[in-house]
Formats: structure tokens, sequence, C-alpha cells
């Protein structure tokens, strides 16, 4: 029993499937690389935060999750698998020179080199079936659906490319006429069934330390072989198989990767908008295919060629003619850009304006005064309106808690509120809700508190702008869409506003100084977008209005730089009024990595990314605005109402962590950083407030309307991406009848009736 134990041991640690993922652990880590962040992703173990297992687990095609997006992700799925065992083929064959002497010996290949895959396939689907029970309340019916999409898309790809390899691969036989009768007649004698036959051992003699000595493989799904002797064949022989079979396998490569560049070429047509998990596997697809044939073509050079042409790639995407940026439409690229070396004096000169400014804004303030409700007092109350970033959960969340307050107020909140500050998803809920007040002004038809249009801003963004972000624009660039008078590149950035638009009917449609008159008359809220410049921590105030007073320079003996740059006048040559107003929108809401940051006609080029880095909540702005008009709104109105839109709650409390482990240790002082960012400007505004308590003579207010008033278990937060699932929105939803934002919409009203 001890000998017929240790031999099924013998037999298993020396069986092909074994060597193979031993191989592949020891020499592939950078096939496993792929796999390790795929598994990360289906389990939800990384990029949950920003949605990206979303892209797996519930997968959108024109709009609908159903059985082709599912069949669609397959079907990519399909292609990742088939470019894997292409890869390890291609980098591992010469490794088991018995493969040579096999009837098709790449089908044999991937028969045998499947235990990553179907694992894949098993955590894939259990997970599938978990997320769509739990997060999108799906019936057995509608899962079993999707699962069989899936299956038949993936079973499609292998069988359309097992049929291809099957054709035109050639073993040691096809190529060079072997006695077919010898090798029929070894290939009875050494078949070894799962029934219980006799195993037959094969003496091997490894005589290079490359190859790895193999017992047995699978020639079919229930029949295992034992492996056969080549010691007989020419060594050139065996490598002329490999390398036949090595070009064939190139070309396939070839193919599917100027078909990933065709579907990216003519992602302009709608129905070439795939799934994003099915983009990302068909972005894995392409990296693992250009790595093999790489090593196919060049041999020991691979690697060194390879990094040379990603150095080379990198170099060449510094120039505007290679590496298309990112672009804020409407303004102007090629003519005089803004030269940053006089920004000084450009800004002195902004600042010469702020008198002319402040009296545009003080009769702003007037014409707020004569359309606001007033209170008891007499006078009415000014509300500033804060709203804080966090993706289409913010987004969502802003127009609800907006949507009750109108209601609860009676109309008064947004007859009452002056200035519309934040980041990111509050900033586009804030938008949208403001122009459907604005529509609503001019018919009798439109109610913008109807919970469709909550609906509305709250459908996907993420599927277009992955999308893109996998089939071109990690690569070149070249189409171009007119948006104005110019044409720009189309990039990810294009597709989020292209998909915010389409979610919305294109209402916000816009150009930014298309506001101005509403703005002026107060007729709408002020709004003031101020993503955050890279180059140098600034703040760029994007505003239909003339706001030189809060970008002003002075302080201390005159050498304060300033912090704020007015983007309407720093940009006046370029064309800044004809900026679209979805534009500014993206600009608040860029954050690293998921949307590319936007380029700006200075010289040097100077970017922006996502506001929430600097002022998250909104709150510096609107004190810095209180602070320049302090004067006049404390003899014109009855006080300060700051109301808060939050998707955080505010969180003094001290974060406690276990025992830290050494990776952990390294790595939480920069982590930890990051993760307190928004809790850091917590703190930092509540300075500020009890700062503006001693030179605002009035009374301030504080309200906030949270997403989440009281913490929630770590795997009950909602993400902060541009997708929400059906439970997640449902949270949103709920979030509203929660007892503290219950308590905020009654103290509403009694704030605003001071």
């Amino acid at each position: 029993m001890h000998t017929d134990s240790n031999h099924l041991f013998y037999r298993i640690r020396y069986s092909f499937p074994v060597q193979l993922l031993m191989v592949h652990l020891k020499h592939n880590q950078l096939l496993l690389f792929f796999w390790v962040i795929l598994f990360a992703f289906v389990t939800r173990s990384f990029g949950n935060d920003f949605g990206i297992p979303y892209l797996f687990l519930d997968p959108e095609y024109l709009g609908n999750v159903d059985f082709l997006s599912w069949f669609l992700v397959g079907f990519c799925c399909g292609a990742f698998i088939i470019a894997f065992h292409i890869a390890s083929y291609i980098v591992n064959s010469n490794r088991f020179p018995f493969l040579a002497a096999l009837s098709k010996p790449f089908l044999k290949y991937i028969w045998n080199n499947s235990l990553i895959p179907l694992f894949f396939i098993g955590f894939y689907t259990y997970n599938i079936i978990v997320f769509q029970y739990r997060n999108e309340f799906g019936s057995l019916g509608g899962i079993l659906l999707h699962l069989s999409g899936l299956y038949i898309g993936l079973c499609t790809f292998l069988l359309l490319s097992i049929g291809y390899f099957i054709k035109v691969s050639k073993d040691v036989f096809r190529i060079f006429g072997v006695d077919t009768v010898h090798k029929k007649q070894n290939r009875k004698s050494r078949r070894i069934q799962l029934s219980g036959k006799e195993w037959k051992r094969v003496s091997h003699q490894v005589k290079n330390e490359q190859v790895v000595f193999v017992d047995n493989y699978f020639a079919h799904l229930f029949t295992i072989n034992l492996t056969r002797d080549t010691s007989h064949y020419d060594p050139g022989m065996i490598q002329a198989v490999f390398v036949q079979n090595h070009s064939v396998a190139a070309i396939f490569e070839i193919v599917v990767v100027v078909l990933i560049f065709i579907m990216g070429y003519f992602r302009t047509i709608p129905a070439m908008f795939i799934p994003a998990g099915a983009s990302i596997f068909l972005s894995f697809t392409m990296w693992l295919m250009l790595a093999s044939a790489f090593h196919n073509w060049l041999k020991g050079w691979s690697i060194t060629l390879f990094i040379l042409l990603a150095i080379g790639i990198n170099t060449l995407s510094a120039y505007a003619s290679f590496g298309k940026r990112s672009r804020a439409y409407g303004l102007k690229y090629d003519q005089h850009r803004v030269d940053l070396s006089g920004s000084q004096g450009n800004i002195a000169e902004i600042a010469a304006t702020c008198k002319s400014d402040s009296l545009l804004g003080i009769q702003r303030l007037e014409n707020w005064k004569a359309n606001a409700l007033q209170g008891d007092s007499g006078k009415p109350v000014m509300v500033l309106l804060n709203v804080s970033g966090g993706g289409i959960k913010s987004a969502m969340w802003t127009m609800i808690a907006l949507q009750h307050a109108q209601t609860k107020s009676a109309g008064k909140l947004f007859r009452n509120t002056h200035l519309i500050t934040g980041s990111s998803g509050g900033m586009i809920g804030a938008s949208y809700f403001r122009e459907l007040y604005l529509r609503q002004q001019h018919t009798d038809t439109l109610n913008s508190v109807n919970p469709y249009y909550a609906e509305c801003i709250s459908r996907d963004i993420l599927n277009p702008v992955s999308f893109s972000l996998a089939v071109s624009d990690v690569f070149f660039r070249t189409q171009q869409e007119k948006v104005g008078d110019y044409f720009y590149t189309r990039d990810r950035g294009y597709e989020f506003e292209y998909a915010l638009h389409e979610n919305t009917a294109g209402v916000l449609d816009k150009k930014l100084s298309d506001y101005r008159k509403a703005e002026s008359k107060a007729v709408i809220p002020t709004m003031i977008f101020s993503p955050t410049v890279i180059n140098d921590g600034r703040r760029m105030l994007i505003s239909s209005q003339p706001l030189a007073f809060l970008s002003r320079v002075g302080g201390l003996n005159g050498y304060t730089l300033p912090e704020d740059i007015e983007f309407m006048r720093f940009f006046k040559e370029q064309g800044a009024e004809n900026l679209r107003f979805s534009t500014a929108i993206r600009m608040s809401a860029t954050f690293p990595y998921i949307l590319p940051a936007v380029d700006l006609p200075t010289n040097p080029t100077m970017e922006l990314m996502d506001a929430g880095f600097r002022d998250n909540f909104g709150l510096k702005t609107s004190l810095e605005y209180l602070f320049f008009f302090r004067q006049w709104i404390e003899q014109n109105t009855a006080g300060i109402l700051i109301l808060q839109v939050r998707e955080n709650h505010r969180n003094f409390d001290l974060k406690t962590h276990g025992k830290s482990t050494l990776a952990e240790s390294i790595i939480s002082p920069l982590g930890n950083v990051y993760e307190n960012m928004f809790r850091i400007q917590d703190y930092s505004h509540a300075q500020l407030l009890e700062y503006a308590r001693s030179w605002y003579k009035g009374n301030i207010s504080l309200l906030e309307l949270d997403l989440n008033p009281y913490p929630r278990p770590e795997d009950e937060i909602i993400s902060m991406s541009f997708h929400l699932t059906s439970l997640e929105k449902r949270k949103i939803r709920e979030a509203i009848d929660l007892k503290a934002n219950q308590l905020t919409l009654s103290r509403l009203n009694q704030e605003l009736a001071r």
C-alpha cells in the first residue's frame, strides 16, 4: 500500500499539468501576474474602491446587462485564455521535447496547461453567483442565463481557436514523414486509462538542464498517456516542429491584435462599445500576445528590445505629434499660448481688476436678495451649498439630497442658494439639478424633483471610459472629434463627457458662458469649479462670472503668492468663454488614471486634476467668497447657512489597526496620509469655520446631509467609481430616510425661516 501511494504521488508529481504549473511559478512570473490581477478583480480584492470588479461581475453592453453582454465577456475571456496558452507554449515548449512527437502538440499542450484557467473560471463563476444574488437581486433563472452567456462566449472562442490550430499546426510526423505506423503502435502500448489499467514507465535521459522531466500527460479529457522517448529524433527535427508551431501561433496573435486595433478605431459605432470587463480581457490579451510574438521572433534579445521599445514609446509620447494629450474642449491650442514665465505679472493684472469684479459681485448679490425668500427677520438667509466628491454615488446622492431638500423647503432652498462649490461627483449632481431647476422655470412639464432624474445621473459611465483606456488610450490616439469650432483627440475624457450627455439627455451640453446671464440675475446659483493644478498645487477657479477678487495677490509685505488662478481671465485669448460646461465638470472630477489629466494651452503645459485633492467639500472656496463680501452679507442677510451634501460622515475618532506586518509598516506612512486626506481637510475646515466666526459678525450655521451619517462596515461602503450596482443605488435612495438626514431636513426649514 505504501509503495502504491508513493507510485501515485510520483505519477501526479511528474504529470504534465503539475510540471507546467511548476514551470510557471519558477520561470513565468509575468504570465502569472496577469492571472493574479484578474483573480483580484473577480474576487473584489483589488480595485473595489473604484468599482473595477463590477466590470467583470455586472457587465453592461448598450446599456443592458443581459445574455449578449455576458457572451462578449466570455468571448474575450476565451481570447485571453488562448493568449495565455500561446504565450506559455512559445516560452516553454522547448522545455518539453516530447511534445514534438505527439499528434497535434499544441492541442495537447492546451489540455495540460488548463489548471490555472479552470481555477479562474471556477472562482469567477462563484463570485458572479454571489454578486448577482446579493448586489443585483438576481433570480436563479436570470443568473443561469448570464452564466450560460459567459460559458457559450468562452467556448465559442476556444473552439474557433482550437479548430484553427488543429488545421495548421504540425508535428514531427507531418513535417518529416516519420513512420506513422510506428507512431500508432507506440501510442497503443503507452496509453493509460483512468479506469485502472497498468501504468508503464518510459525511461528518460535529461540531457539539458532546461528540459523538464514529464512522466505522463492528458491526451484527452479522460485519457492519460505516458510520454514518449524522443532521444532517437534529431534535435533539429524537434526544433523545426516548435518553430512551425510558434510561427502559426504568432500569425494568430497578430490577427487578434489587429482586430483589437480595428475595434478601437471604429469605437464611434455604439455596437463596438463592448463591456469594459471584456475590453480589459482584450487589453491583457494584447499585451500577452505582443510579448510572446517578441519572444518568438527575437529570442534572447526579446526582453532587451521590448524594454527599449517601451522606453522609446514613453519618450516619444512627450511630443504632441505622437502622444495626444487630453484637452479642454472649447479652448484654442494651435495659436498663442499663455507664457507661464510671466504668470506673476498676469496674475497681478488680474488682481488689479478686483474692484470692477467685486462691483459685479455686489450686483449679483443684490439680484439674489431681490429673488430670495425672506424669513421672520425680514431678511433672507443666504445658503452656500457645498457638495463633496465621490464618483457617481456622490452625483446620485447630491441629486436625491437636493430634491428632498427642495421639496421639504417648499422650493425655498434654491431660491436662497447663492453659491455652489465642491468637487467631482457632487458637482456633477449639483450641475444637473441646477440645469433642471433652470429649465423648470420656463416650462410647466418639467419637475426637477422627479426621482427619474436621480436614476438618470446614476447611470454607468465607467464602461465607455474603461473601454477607451483598454483599447486605444494606451497606444496611439489618432481619432479626432469636433467640439464647437475645433477638433480634439477622442480619448476617455471625451467618452466621459459623451456618456454624461447620453445619461442626462444632453441638457448639460452647453458652454460655460451660457450660464452667465442666469447667474448674474441670480435666477440660479453661481457655480465655481476648482480643479487642482498638478504643476504647483494651486487651484484653477472656473466660473462664468469674473472672480478676480478670489485670485488677488498681496498679504504680508506683498510676498504672498496667489493660491487661486481665475480661469476665465487667464485664458481669455484662448477662448475661455467657449469652454464646454461638461469639460469644466470633467476637470473637477479628473481622478488619476481613471480620467486623463487635462492639458491647458500654456507654455510650459499646465495640467489639471480632481478638485477633491485641495477642497473636496468646497468649504474653502465658500469661506473665501464670504470673507470678501462679508460686510454686504452682514448688512443684508439674516445669516449664512452652509449646507454640506457629503458622501462620508465627519469622523474624528482615532482609527485603530491590528498587528501590522512588515510590508504594512513600510506602506502605512504614505498609505495612511492618502487614506486620511479627506479627514485632514475636515480638520482644516473645522478650524476655518472657527476663524470665520471671528471675522464674520453675523450668524453662521452648518447643516450636513450625509450619505453615511453613521459608520459602515468595510464591506458595506459604496465604491467611489463611475458605476453603481442595484444594491448601491438602493442604499443611496434609502439614506435620505435615515434619522440624521431627516433631522437635518427639519432644521433646514427652521434655518431658512430665521
